[in-house]
């Protein structure tokens, strides 16, 4: 997606609206020392809006966008994927563009767009690009009426999800503490559902039907998520127009361990147990008996959906303030995958693992 293809919306010069999620464990007091002691952020009026409970994020980021609409000003995203969802769906509706300062615990969005991990550099960039006019277009994905921004998945993801938040409650969120619940996940037993698929690879042509039974089927909006699996769809998605589709099919315990590890080396596209194709639509329901709903995940959060589900690319972008050129942290240009890793603290098995 370019920017020639939809109207660049103006640069804010009004107040920064900061949205920060409240997380167990976090110190609030000792990030806010920490940003604002950023020179560059002192130049400019900042308004927090920290939720009293955890699930008021969503509320807390339209309220934020609203009012980044009204005084010109810029919503920003402090914290994870999750945060960055809500904002960013706030921040669309509102017709506003956003900034991310990445504070979550695989960063797959940042780490795409080629934003600093370091929370005070972050600040940094997107100041500078606010002040340079950098914006860029990203494009988003819809499942019903929820946007994601890195993927949305049923069946087997959601409930690796509920184990990561019980796992992170009880030892903290930590990047091992999520590969570890996940990973423990995987080996136990998980029932496969039949869904009857219908898929369009341009806007308004259906060109399948068809029925899978699947432990997983996962839609990807993540190119950099995408391809240190090892799925060719990666590139697709990254010149726009498509999400990519994964569907991966029961197997025995040591058969998924197999899958985990052609995920976590870049080699899922060969794995027998995993179908993987590139769409522009997509729509999933149960083949047979009908639950009146399905529990959906999108960037790391999970609601229930009454089926059928329709997945499609957004229509609009949602504008980005970052730097340009883009520097993206891409797996491919390092010497192998477990150094991939190791050097730039990338999950294994990105997609299998919660993000």
């Amino acid at each position: 997606m370019t920017s020639s293809d939809h109207p660049h919306p103006p640069t804010p010069r009004g107040p920064i609206h900061l949205v920060v999620p409240k997380r167990p464990g976090a110190d609030l007091d000792l990030l806010r020392a920490k940003l604002e002691g950023v020179a560059a952020l002192q130049a400019h009026d900042v308004v927090w809006h920290v939720p009293h409970q955890r699930g008021d994020i969503v509320q807390l980021a339209r309220d934020a966008a609203e009012a980044a609409r009204t005084d010109g000003g810029l919503v920003v995203a402090a914290g994870g994927d999750g945060t960055i969802n809500a904002v960013a769906a706030a921040a669309l509706h509102a017709g506003v563009p956003m900034g991310v300062v990445p504070m979550g615990t695989f960063n797959y969005f940042s780490r795409e767009h080629g934003l600093a991990l370091d929370p005070e550099q972050a600040v940094q960039d997107l100041l500078q690009a606010l002040h340079a006019g950098d914006m860029r277009p990203v494009q988003v994905g819809h499942v019903n009426r929820r946007m994601f921004i890195v993927n949305a998945s049923v069946g087997l993801y959601p409930k690796l999800l509920a184990e990561r938040e019980r796992a992170s409650q009880r030892f903290g969120r930590k990047r091992w503490v999520a590969v570890a619940s996940a990973v423990w996940s995987l080996f136990r037993p998980a029932a496969g559902r039949r869904w009857r698929v219908v898929m369009s690879t341009h806007h308004g042509a259906e060109v399948r039907h068809e029925e899978h039974l699947v432990t997983t089927l996962f839609v990807g909006n993540n190119p950099l998520q995408l391809d240190r699996m090892g799925l060719p769809q990666a590139q697709q998605v990254a010149d726009g127009g498509h999400l990519a589709v994964v569907m991966l099919k029961p197997q025995s315990r040591w058969a998924t361990a197999r899958t985990v590890w052609n995920a976590a080396t870049g080699q899922l596209d060969k794995d027998g147990a995993v179908t993987s194709i590139a769409c522009t639509e997509l729509t999933v329901a149960p083949a047979s008996w009908r639950p009146p709903q399905v529990k959906v995940a999108f960037d790391g959060e999970r609601e229930w959906m009454a089926p059928p589900l329709h997945f499609r690319v957004g229509t609009r972008p949602l504008w980005l303030v970052a730097p340009s050129p883009l520097v993206r942290d891409d797996a491919a240009q390092q010497p192998a995958p477990a150094a991939a890793a190791a050097e730039t603290g990338a999950p294994p098995a990105p997609g299998l693992i919660p993000a």
